[in-house]
Order: C-alpha cells, then structure tokens, then sequence
C-alpha cells in the first residue's frame, strides 16, 4: 500500500506531462485559438509538476517560463512579470528578515516568552499559535508580511518543544502559522491580495465600493470562525506528536545589541505595515528596506554575503513562476475561456440559490486551479454581471461569493504563503496538501452550506 501512495504523484505528474504535451503539439480544434492551446497545454504540464514535486518547484517554473517564452511565444514582460510583483519582493526580503530573527536568537527569545503564556497541551499550543496568527490577521495587510514575521519565532518554539525537524510537531506548527493567516484573511477584507484585488476589480469594472464592515459581516461568522475551530483539531489529529516538558526555564538574559537594533528594525517594520494607509508604500518595499537595514554595515546583524552564502531563494523564484502563470493565462484570454465554458455548462436559474450558490463556488475553485487565489478575482468579478442576470441575485452578492471558494484551494501553488512554509518550514508538500484538501472538504461539507444559510437570514439573494 506504502509502495502504491509513493508511486501516485509521479503518475499523477506524468499523466500531466503528456496531457500537456499534447495539447501543445496537438491542432487546436475549431473556434480555440492555437496560442490559447497552446497556453493551456504549458500551464496543464506544470500544474501537474508542481502539485505534485516530483521536481523541485523553482525547477518547474524554469521549464514554465521556458515554455511561455519559446514555444508559446509571449510577451517576456509577461512571462517574467512576477519577479516585477510585489509578491515575490516580500518574499526576497523576508527570507532575509527570517535569517535576522533566527540568527540572532531573537525568535528564541520571543519563543520562550510566547510558551510561557500557552497551555501545556499539543492542541492548546497548536490552537494558540492559530490565536497569535489570527490576531495578526487585523493587525498587519499581507500574508506574506505575517507570515514572515512569524514563521522564525514559532519555529524556535518548535525547538524548544522537542520537535525535530520533518517530524509531524514542526510541521503542525508551521501549518498553524500558515493556514491560521490564510483561511482567517479570506474573511477581512485587507488582510490578503486576494482580497484587495477582489475590492479593486469590484470598483473599476463595477463601480461597486464594499467597505469593511459589509465585508467582515457577510464572511468572518462562517469562513474565520469555522477555521479558527477547524485548524487546531485537523492539525492535532493530521500531525499527532508529543512535546516535551515546555515550560522548562530558561534564564533570562539582558537583550544583546544585535538583538535590541533587530526588534527597533521589526517594530518599525510593523508599524509601516499597519499605517500604510497613511504613507502609501507599498508593503513588499517595507520588508525590502527592512532587509537592506538587517545587511547594512554597523547597523545591521548579517553580512551582505548573507545573501548569496545563507539564504535559499528557491522559494522566491518559486512565487514569481507562479504569479507570471497567473499573468500570462489572464493576457491569453484561457482564464476567461474557461470561466465563459463554465458558464455554459454550469445550470444557472432564478429560484435555486442553494443550487445555484455550490454552483457559482465550484466555478471559482475551478478558476482558481488555473490562475492561483490571488488572480482568480479578477477574473471571475469581470463575469459578476452574467451571474448575477442568470442567477436573479443583486451584483453585490455575486461578488462576494469569491472568498469562500479560496477556502477550497487544493495546492499549494495557489497559496503563496503556503509555499513559504514549504520552503522556510520544513513541510513537505505531501503534508500540506493533506491540510490544504482537509479544509476544502470542511469548507464544502460545513462552510458552504452555513454560509447559505447566514446570507439567506442577512437577505443576500434578494
């Protein structure tokens, strides 16, 4: 049976291969355009590598970008448009912010001060590393910016529990530190980039303004709450372990220069990330100047050469790989293709909003698997108006009916941050995928049909 489950994702990957290729090689039948086949048949191939790793991922999105280029022939500033993104800049500085926190024994020193206040029990330290994280939900704007900050203090936190690097405590950890950012966020609306992309794409084709309050209203009592229950029990149960005695003391000892310039750089860091309402700068060129202070002679705690000789930035080339698929399936038309065929396939009517409610979020998962979460909303708010004439429901409705189907990604490929906790965490993809598909099947068996019944009792469907 082991050989058997060790054997699925090579066929499940070659299977994709060929698949792939062929729609690459094949003729495009009648009304498809070539290039779009063409397209798809690139995006099918490496969808297929990289859900199941049979390559390293940085290594898929080489041949992805090969592909695009000299096969399909787009546009370069397309294809390499990712490593344009804000996205994969946060990423590049917060690997080294990772670094800083780790090397100066910082995140040790919150760690320890963080056990100090959790219970005793493996849930009770898994549930409350969920709390911390959703607590930085309304606190900064980015996953990604959350998730670094995080991500080095619970690993230490995860040393001092006993747990070993690959063993199911560490993973459980790190999963907690992602999932409890990602599946919350969905449900504030500017805690993630799918969510301001949504607002954005809302407002400049629709003219349509959703403030905070609605948005909080409409999605944190289903998709927040039922995955702050959720994330501990499927953790505890999907990565059972045991941790040692946690609350052995440790003698306290005065904060070290390197570490006393580290905490001014990450609370000044912070507080840029909270108020960027106010200034306007992005939060990816943030965490970049953050990184440039962690490197900087005499200020700084690590050596430029850091950079080359301590840091893997597999992860970074990774993101921007996924975020130029995601450019190039939306400038090739595909994303709208597939969402105009599902339209055509999927039964919509006035009268059936349950029906029509599963409907309408099995299209965006569907999306979602070719364009990854943060660039399925622009896609399917641009076909908000079709639903909704065939749906009967106010345009409104119809575009807040995205964030629930985020919840039921399958890969990590369609979660960057979850891809940060592969490559800085230690997890493997096998085991994410087993949190990733868990939650799918919680938000389809409980969120989908609660989140019906609350918009129904708020007069959502008209």
């Amino acid at each position: 049976m082991h050989d058997l489950t060790r054997h699925i994702p090579r066929t499940i990957a070659t299977a994709a291969c060929i698949a792939g290729l062929a729609l690459i090689i094949l003729p495009a039948p009648e009304g498809v355009r070539p290039d779009m086949q063409t397209i798809a048949g690139i995006v099918v191939l490496s969808v297929g590598l990289w859900s199941t790793a049979v390559l390293p991922e940085y290594y898929t999105g080489v041949i992805f970008m090969a592909l695009a280029v000299a096969v399909a022939g787009t546009e370069r500033d397309i294809v390499f448009s990712g490593f344009h993104s804000s996205a994969a800049w946060m990423i590049f500085g917060g690997l080294i912010i990772a670094l800083a926190v780790q090397t100066t024994g910082l995140g040790a020193r919150i760690a320890d001060m963080i056990l100090a206040r959790m219970g005793q029990s493996y849930l009770a330290i898994i549930t409350g590393t969920v709390f911390v994280a959703v607590f930085m939900v309304f606190v900064m704007p980015s996953n990604t910016g959350r998730v670094m900050i995080m991500l080095p203090i619970f690993l230490a936190l995860a040393d001092r529990l006993g747990f070993a690097e690959g063993g199911n405590g560490r993973a459980a950890i790190a999963m907690a530190v992602g999932a409890g950012n990602i599946y919350p966020s969905f449900a504030v609306l500017p805690a993630g980039v799918a969510n301001q992309v949504m607002l954005g794409a809302a407002e400049s084709i629709h003219g349509m303004r959703i403030t905070y309050g609605d948005y909080l209203l409409t999605q944190f009592p289903v998709i927040a709450l039922v995955s702050i229950v959720a994330l501990p029990l499927v953790l505890r149960y999907m990565f059972p372990d045991t941790p040692r005695a946690a609350h052995e003391t440790t003698e306290r000892r005065p904060l070290t220069p390197e570490e006393a310039r580290l905490l001014i750089i990450l609370s000044l860091t912070l507080a840029l990330w909270i108020t960027d309402f106010a200034h306007g700068i992005m939060s990816a060129w943030i965490a970049l100047g953050a990184a440039v202070a962690c490197m900087m002679p005499r200020i700084g705690m690590l050596a430029p050469s850091a950079m080359v000789r301590e840091i893997n930035l597999a992860p970074w080339f990774y993101v921007a790989a996924v975020v130029g698929m995601g450019a190039v399936v939306a400038n090739s038309g595909l994303g709208e293709w597939m969402a105009n065929g599902l339209l055509s396939v999927i039964a919509l009517s006035p009268g059936h909003d349950f029906t029509n409610f599963t409907a309408v979020s099995l299209m965006g998962v569907v999306v979602g698997w070719a364009v990854t979460v943060p660039g399925a909303p622009a896609i399917m708010t641009s076909f908000a108006a079709t639903i909704a004439e065939a749906t009967g429901w106010p345009l409104k409705t119809v575009v807040l009916a995205q964030p629930i189907t985020w919840a039921m990604s399958l890969f990590p490929y369609q979660l960057p941050p979850i891809v940060l906790i592969i490559a800085l965490g230690g997890v493997r993809i096998g085991q994410a995928v087993r949190v990733l598909a868990a939650m799918a099947l919680i938000t389809c068996v409980v969120m989908l049909p609660l989140q019906y019944l609350w918009w129904r009792a708020l007069g959502m469907f008209g």
